[in-house]
């Protein structure tokens, strides 16, 4: 069965808003997949939390699996259509897809290889022990940003996805203090965007991490730790998919520093979940 398929089966338990983003799902597939969920809230014309809730009530474990949904059933019609045109996919399988899984090792290795193994734990403690997370990265490291606000959501309270709007930002910035972590993604020449930020976290005793390609030149580095990553302008999908396998590990070593507590929540999240499903089909 299709992912569109199973939201159709689906969809008379949806609640209004999920209904909206279930059709904007079934005729965007493609906008779906490589959107952040803000946007397609937006387009879909509903607020970000109803996409989250609509994932949540397709049995999906938060927007990155119904990304992942869709990308597989886009795949999936790319060979059925090469198999109309009598196109060999399963040679393409076997030489090109090889060689792009070789690459994406490579690149993986290759960044795990430079980074400094403290520093790796530093963030993975503060990502620990902070009170609340602050997950800031605007234009293309907005992308990196909301997977890991979205995962780590699943395991812990107190994490935001500050957003690129003046409010947004003012609001979340009142919120901070020494207890908080600012979580930095800044890649292709974008610090600037995010600076004025940083700089005002700083001036209140908030701790900051930061992921970037580059490290800053004629200024005073504010991050108390910081992961250096290749740069996607120079090595395409491969470093996106390096940085994403950081996050991933970030995430899981967290989760590894008490996994009875980060397990537990999660559990009482989709509890949680599955019971305000159960109120809104009612």
């Amino acid at each position: 069965m299709s992912i569109c398929d199973d939201i159709k089966r689906k969809y008379v338990r949806l609640s209004k808003g999920q209904r909206k983003v279930a059709q904007f799902v079934i005729d965007n597939p493609t906008v779906i997949a490589t959107q952040i969920a803000s946007e397609v809230g937006r387009l879909a014309d509903v607020s970000e939390s109803t996409v989250i809730r609509f994932c949540y009530a397709m049995d999906y474990s938060g927007f990155s699996e119904l990304q992942d949904k869709l990308r597989a059933y886009l795949i999936d019609k790319g060979e059925i259509a090469a198999e109309k045109k009598q196109i060999s996919t399963k040679r393409l399988k076997n030489q090109f897809g090889a060689e792009i899984v070789k690459q994406d090792i490579a690149g993986i290795s290759k960044t795990f290889n430079e980074l400094n193994e403290q520093d790796i734990q530093e963030v993975i403690l503060e990502l620990h022990h902070s009170n609340r997370i602050h997950i800031l990265g605007f234009r293309q490291s907005a992308p990196a940003a909301f997977w890991m606000y979205n995962n780590l959501s699943m395991f812990r309270e107190q994490v935001f996805f500050v957003q690129h709007e003046a409010e947004t930002i003012a609001q979340q910035l009142a919120m901070m203090d020494e207890d908080s972590l600012l979580f930095v993604i800044s890649l292709d020449d974008e610090y600037e965007d995010v600076l004025t930020t940083v700089e005002i976290a700083k001036r209140k005793n908030v701790k900051i991490v930061a992921i970037r390609d580059k490290a800053l030149k004629n200024r005073v580095e504010p991050a108390k730790s910081v992961l250096l990553v290749p740069s996607a302008q120079e090595g395409g999908a491969t470093c996106t998919i390096a940085i994403f396998s950081l996050l991933h590990l970030l995430v899981e070593a967290m989760v590894n520093q008490n996994p009875q507590n980060y397990h537990a929540f999660r559990q009482k999240n989709e509890w949680t979940t599955a019971d305000s499903n159960l109120i809104a089909i009612g």
